[in-house]
């Protein structure tokens, strides 16, 4: 079955603490500019950071598929370029790396984690806000927090599943476009119903002054 946009996993209880969220929020604002110039080869980078993970030299058959990936459609290629970057910048801070949770999820290699989470972002949040807002956004840099804590399969400090659960429907934007999208609907059904029924009431009105 195909995922929405949305879709990711609800977090199971049990978790250990990742890193915590203020300091994802934090690390996103402070974000080198360079990150979001076309000029910068992202899988280069995301080759790189594998490599001082843990040593880890990608085989060109997944660094293909990034560069496919970050090469394709314009309207989601360019989308997808400065998140994976993104992804690299917060997995480089040695307070992310050094979380409990972090350690225990990337307990089979730290590549692989990362791995995960780079072809999640882009899955989840390519297209869903220009790209500058991830930074420069309250709302925006949280999302992606969170996002990142989900896809690595951690909490973020100090917080239950249910908690992060109902954190992060407040804050994506691709829920919250969906919710907005069915209330439109709803609001559409219910005019459509009221112009009915004043149809109706119109018609009943004209024929009693007819039968006058």
């Amino acid at each position: 079955m195909e995922r929405r946009p949305d879709d990711l996993e609800r977090v199971r209880g049990g978790e250990p603490d990742g890193p915590a969220l203020a300091t994802l929020v934090h690390r996103l604002a402070l974000a080198p500019p360079d990150l979001f110039e076309p000029s910068v080869s992202v899988s280069a980078l995301v080759a790189d950071v594998a490599v001082s993970l843990d040593g880890t030299v990608l085989d060109r058959r997944v660094l293909r598929a990034l560069d496919a990936d970050l090469t394709g459609p314009a309207d989601q290629g360019l989308h997808r370029a400065p998140l994976v970057g993104l992804v690299c910048w917060l997995v480089l801070d040695p307070a992310v790396l050094g979380a409990p949770g972090v350690r225990a999820a990337a307990a089979g290699g730290r590549t692989a984690w990362f791995v995960r989470i780079v072809e999640g972002v882009q899955r989840v949040l390519a297209g869903q806000r220009p790209d500058r807002e991830w930074v420069q956004d309250d709302v925006a840099r949280e999302e992606l927090a969170r996002a990142f804590c989900r896809l690595g399969g951690v909490l973020p400090a100090g917080e239950r599943a249910e908690t992060s659960d109902d954190r992060w429907l407040a804050v994506s934007s691709a829920y919250q476009r969906k919710v907005a999208q069915s209330m439109a609907v709803e609001v559409a059904r219910a005019e459509e119903l009221a112009r009915a029924l004043a149809e109706q009431r119109a018609k009943e009105a004209a024929a009693q002054y007819a039968n006058y």
